[in-house]
């Protein structure tokens, strides 16, 4: 029986609104940043540049990671590897002070995907656990603040994201961490995202469950056998509470 429920959040419970990129937001934030590097430094990067360098360099971790490298990935390793790609040495603190100021906020370029709410709502009086696994650059308070802006944070009792943990999903120790904090086991636990390598097989290889989020809608890559897809939030309670898994 199901008890508790792990959500992706980017492309399962929320996702960017049209026109904005992951480039975009990091070169909003980019001046800021460039601002802790040395002066002759700066002078070499533009924002737009720096914003690509280091989402290149996030990307390449990702795969890296869905591939089965399971070597620890800080938060500030992206931007040190991304300066890097530009010319530009950095150690890890000069590399953290630039990573804590491309923070720009979800509310400025997130929308909640239809459903998130009432999925959630639904789920908890239903008496399930519900926890966040993301891979994301930013976590605890920041996290928090975006989650309660959609007025969705009382609803999670455990939010493991990559950047804290120190690894990048599909790696077990953020599943099993997620499992520890809600006093789930696997057979019990059920992981909802959108990325097949990252979610799902992350989920399947430590023995949970899972449901793949097809996003887009239209994507024509078949479901794991055994893995129910779904299109929108909306079905997810129907699915999870009607069924014993």
């Amino acid at each position: 029986m199901v008890q508790a429920v792990l959500f992706d959040l980017g492309g399962t419970l929320w996702e960017y609104r049209d026109g904005v990129t992951p480039e975009s937001v990091l070169a909003r934030a980019a001046p800021k940043a460039i601002k802790h590097l040395s002066p002759a430094q700066a002078a070499q990067v533009s924002p737009y540049a720096l914003a690509q360098a280091v989402r290149h360099a996030y990307v390449l971790q990702e795969e890296a990671a869905a591939r089965g490298d399971q070597s620890p990935v800080p938060g500030e390793l992206c931007v040190q590897q991304g300066l890097a790609a530009l010319g530009i040495a950095s150690d890890m603190q000069t590399a953290r002070d630039v990573l804590a100021n491309l923070h720009v906020p979800e509310s400025h370029t997130t929308q909640l995907l239809p459903g998130a709410v009432e999925t959630l709502q639904r789920l908890v009086e239903a008496g399930l656990r519900l926890g966040i696994i993301s891979n994301r650059l930013f976590g605890g308070a920041l996290l928090l603040d975006d989650l309660g802006y959609f007025g969705i944070s009382h609803f999670f009792s455990s939010m493991i994201t990559s950047c804290e943990a120190g690894w990048m999903k599909p790696h077990p120790a953020l599943f099993h961490q997620a499992l520890e904090e809600l006093g789930v086991t696997t057979d019990q636990t059920v992981m909802v995202g959108d990325d097949l390598r990252a979610d799902i097989a992350g989920a399947l290889a430590v023995g949970m469950h899972a449901v793949w989020m097809r996003r887009p809608p239209d994507r024509p890559d078949p479901a794991p056998n055994g893995v129910p897809a779904i299109i929108a939030l909306a079905e997810l309670p129907a699915l999870l509470l009607n069924t014993d898994r």
